[in-house]
């Protein structure tokens, strides 16, 4: 005999109801912006994390070029010898340019500094001077035996100088003999 109603066991599939659709847009609504807004977040610190690494070893860098110079060792970054202990100045300084994974390119003016540089390869520009350092512990006869290096690390250089990373590091280097 056949059945004309279907048995109680029998499971009966349907759709969802509007009410259930509605609450899994607004979740849905919800999630994507949260997990977009978190993957962007994420990508500035790690982009922030690698400026802050590669600015401090540039800065450590570019303090031992200088003191491979200062000893009598030109190199590319430096090919004639800096004067001891103060060369450059505050409001005109040597300005050295890095690509993205910190290789010396060139040397540049202030004024680029100043406005960025449009186009390049140069990620990473490092303004250099020193002066000399007289600290009151030391006797008259070792007063020039010191510089104090200032050095500013700007990423990127491509940016307008309100929107870069700046990183200031001050170094006491002193002088350097010949071995």
């Amino acid at each position: 005999m056949k059945k004309i109603f279907p048995d109680a066991r029998q499971k009966w599939h349907r759709g969802l109801t509007l009410m259930e659709s509605v609450v899994a847009m607004g979740v849905i609504a919800v999630a994507v912006p949260l997990m977009l807004s978190a993957t962007a977040m994420s990508t500035r610190t790690r982009t922030k994390a690698e400026a802050d690494t590669r600015s401090a070893w540039l800065a450590r860098e570019v303090q031992r070029e200088l003191t491979q110079a200062w000893r009598g060792r030109p190199s590319e970054m430096f090919p004639q010898q800096p004067a001891f202990p103060q060369f450059a100045s505050e409001q005109n300084p040597e300005v050295l340019l890095f690509d993205l994974n910190g290789r010396y390119l060139a040397r540049c003016h202030v004024e680029d500094w100043q406005q960025g540089l449009p186009q390049g390869p140069a990620h990473y520009m490092v303004l250099l001077h020193a002066v000399a350092r007289h600290p009151a512990n030391i006797t008259s006869g070792a007063a020039e035996a010191l510089s104090l290096v200032q050095i500013r690390v700007s990423h990127t250089a491509r940016a307008s100088r309100g929107k870069r990373m700046v990183y200031d590091y001050t170094i006491l280097i002193p002088r350097q003999t010949v071995s």
